[in-house]
């Protein structure tokens, strides 16, 4: 009977534990996984467990990770969010300093979202060294016999098992390389739940006790665990000593992952069992038959169950959880066996790497609801348009892949490829709202020269960048062009990150004059490269790349940060100007948090009044600011100065000017240098000039270069200007020069335009 009962516990147990074993797989066989992915996994395979055990995903976080993994979370919508030491009971404490936490990150208890997300696990000592054994070991590992955290005081006996999920791609077979640790998912349980709930299914006679020892444990130590009942019904707890003076007693290992603890069953009844031996013997043989009976029924049941759950998990680690499609895992897959199959001769084949066009838009217009259920439909589309045979898969977000068998020239590839595109480009109605969204395509050609399936997926990756480069809403094929292009690309984004570290990056500073009078009312900060080969690069030879490869947002940060150092030095002296002005990306605003966190915190930094600082967006970019919400009224809100600039080169509507309301206009150079010799580029400037009165706004001229241009713009009202007529961009003690004069002598109209060369 003991052995019946230490089965049914360890098989139930096990089922548990395999739980953890799943989410493990989970992560293993994901590129990345969100709340929202975890809370839907999970939910899952807990279905019909009820409460009796928690899952949790501790993210590992160094020291010097913290700060910028607290902010990623609360920027995600847990506002409070820090990393806190553990405590049994009570509030928790932000944690101190340390080289490395295991925050809860995730976690299946709803009411955990503000009561523990955050709790570093590791801070504590047993639960910490369980942590640190599942980590070196690469096995599960439990801290057992441990209190539960009780925010409301009072004990709670129980443990958790550890399983460790190592970083995608980096080895992890030795205890060196097992540092490579991408978190731990753990399960905790509260012993008397979990123990009762097993042996509640169980279908075993129950005049027995049942105690349960840690294997550890002294000769005087309580159970963890005891399910006793005695002639009156009341709980009789014992020590393991007094087992002793029983008759009739058994004990049994059981285990949970490397905690080990001893199953002890005696007869309930034994005081009344040792007058009636003979019924005991005689009822001997029934009880063992039964219980063969029970554990082949306990073992068909589990073993039909685990069955189950093994094919369920292997799907669900091949499956896109919201669009039910195959993961990048599946596709990889088929794709090694297409690559394999056609350089044994198979019929070649095409993969088509396919991303949706301002899909972000739809999440932050409409919210993440409204773009899943965006997804869902194009997931429908996709299936109709593919023929019987291509495999879609998700990778995640709003990137998906086709397999397209049988392609054997380009035409065929290309056909595919417009049907999706046109398909996709039709309008979609979802809850009233009608949404229009398009796809860039990138295609690669199955071909005896590629080096592998990870070197083709490269070069259909190259091709949707390509794609997207030449505007989206299209398809292109890799190509050696491609390849050189994003060489160079690459090349010239690792020099600008390496010149930003090595200090080649310079700003110049060009005027902003009273037309009238030559007084500098300002200055425009202006970005210089120093390259060690190729000399001084003006930013149109540099930006173009940066913003296409990311490298704009800490050259953005740069810029800002060293433009308010300068100010502030110039302010120190007594002779700052009244506005520097500092230009703003398209790709800055697409991370308008990070972009107002910076700006913010390098105004504190150098201690700048924000009405001396004006950042200037083009109308390209003060569009797609407007369609983020709020990015403009924060940047507004922390007193910084609007202007518009290139004037009149961009988005043809003109409501955005009273809708969102700017500070100032800047004349596009294209007007402005032809308003002498061609009425029609006249008449716009003086349109321009009158429109930003009307609104109240200020107005600059730029590419001022002859008198008989700054004159015209007098005499139409233009007050300000800047161009080579007044200075070139010029270094920071070039431009304290100007700035100590106050007033700049514009060239005459027959010399060339005015330049500052180093003695000046």
């Amino acid at each position: 009977m003991a052995g019946d009962y230490a089965t049914v516990l360890q098989t139930g147990l096990n089922e548990y534990l395999d739980k953890i074993r799943a989410v493990r797989a989970f992560y293993d066989a994901s590129e990345d996984v969100d709340a929202t992915e975890f809370e839907r996994f999970t939910r899952q395979i807990l279905q019909g467990y009820g409460n009796t055990m928690r899952l949790v995903w501790c993210a590992r976080v160094t020291g010097e990770e913290r700060a910028d993994f607290e902010l990623g979370v609360r920027k995600s919508g847990i506002d409070d969010f820090a990393i806190k030491t553990w405590a049994m009971t009570g509030p928790v404490y932000d944690s101190p300093v340390r080289m490395e936490y295991f925050p809860i990150l995730y976690s299946t208890v709803s009411h955990a979202r503000t009561a523990t997300l955050g709790t570093d696990l590791h801070s504590e000592r047993v639960r910490g060294q369980a942590i640190r054994r599942a980590r070196d070991e690469d096995a599960m590992a439990t801290a057992q016999d441990i209190q539960l955290r009780n925010p409301i005081g009072g004990e709670r006996h129980g443990f958790i098992a550890f399983l460790p999920v190592y970083r995608r791609g980096l080895p992890h077979d030795s205890i060196v390389t097992r540092r490579n640790l991408e978190g731990v998912v753990a399960g905790a349980f509260q012993t008397g739940t979990v123990f009762n709930a097993i042996l509640d299914k169980a279908t075993l006679a129950r005049n027995v006790d049942i105690y349960i020892y840690s294997a550890s444990a002294g000769a005087d130590a309580a159970p963890i665990y005891e399910r006793v009942t005695s002639f009156d019904g009341t709980s009789v707890p014992t020590t393991r000593a007094s087992l002793g003076n029983r008759p009739y007693w058994a004990s049994l290992p059981l285990k949970a992952g490397d905690a080990s603890w001893d199953v002890v069953v005696t007869p309930a009844d034994w005081g009344l069992t040792s007058h009636y031996r003979a019924w005991l013997v005689s009822a001997l043989v029934l009880l063992v038959f039964g219980a063969v009976l029970t554990y082949m029924w306990a073992s068909l049941r589990h073993a039909l169950r685990l069955e189950s759950a093994n094919h369920r998990i292997l799907e669900l680690a091949q499956t896109d959880i919201l669009t039910t499609l195959a993961n990048r895992r599946a596709f990889m897959k088929r794709l090694n066996m297409a690559f394999a199959a056609s350089l044994r001769g198979a019929p070649p084949f095409a993969v088509l790497y396919l991303d949706v066009d301002d899909f972000k838009d739809v999440n932050d217009t409409l919210g993440h609801a409204m773009g899943d259920e965006l997804l869902k439909r194009i997931v429908e589309r996709l299936k109709r348009t593919v023929r019987e045979g291509d495999l879609v898969a998700r990778f995640g977000g709003d990137e998906f892949a086709i397999l397209a068998n049988n392609v054997a020239d380009t035409t065929e590839a290309g056909t595919l490829a417009a049907r999706v595109g046109e398909v996709l480009a039709e309008p979609f109605t979802i809850d009233g709202h009608k949404i229009s969204v398009t796809s860039s395509i990138g295609i690669a050609l199955f071909s005896r020269d590629i080096a592998g399936p990870e070197a083709m997926m490269v070069q259909a990756d190259l091709a949707l960048y390509g794609a997207k480069d030449e505007g989206r809403n299209c398809y292109r094929f890799h190509s050696q062009d491609l390849d050189r292009q994003v060489h160079e690309r690459v090349r010239v984004a690792d020099e600008l990150r390496a010149a930003m570290e090595n200090g080649e990056l310079e700003l110049y500073y060009q005027p902003q004059v009273e037309l009238a009078t030559g007084r500098v009312t300002g200055l425009e900060a202006l970005v210089r490269w120093n390259h060690r080969a190729r000399g001084l690069l003006a930013p149109a030879s540099f930006i173009p790349i940066a913003e296409r490869t990311g490298a704009v947002l800490p050259l953005g940060n740069w810029i800002f940060d060293e433009a308010c150092r300068q100010l502030k030095a110039w302010h120190t002296e007594g002779i700052a100007p009244q506005v520097l002005a500092v230009n703003v990306s398209g790709v800055q605003l697409k991370s308008a948090s990070d972009l107002e966190h910076e700006i913010e915190a390098s105004l504190v930094k150098w201690n700048i009044n924000p009405a001396d600082i004006e950042l200037e967006l083009t109308e390209s970019v003060l569009m797609e600011a407007t369609q983020r919400h709020t990015t403009l009224e924060n940047l507004r809100r922390l007193g910084t100065k609007i202007a518009i600039d290139d004037f009149g080169t961009g988005y043809s509507s003109l409501k955005y000017l009273t809708t969102y309301p700017v500070n100032r206009l800047k004349l596009a150079q294209e007007f402005v240098f032809r308003v002498t010799v061609d009425y029609r580029n006249a008449a716009v400037v003086r349109a321009a000039i009158r429109l930003a009165h009307e609104l109240g706004l200020d107005v600059i001229a730029e590419g001022v270069e002859t008198e008989a241009q700054m004159r015209f713009l007098i005499g139409a009202g233009c007050e300000q200007g800047q161009g080579y007529y007044f200075s070139r961009p010029v270094k920071a003690d070039q431009a304290t020069v100007l700035l100590r004069e106050g007033r700049i002598e514009p060239a005459s109209a027959s010399t060339p335009p005015r330049r500052f060369t180093s003695a000046a």
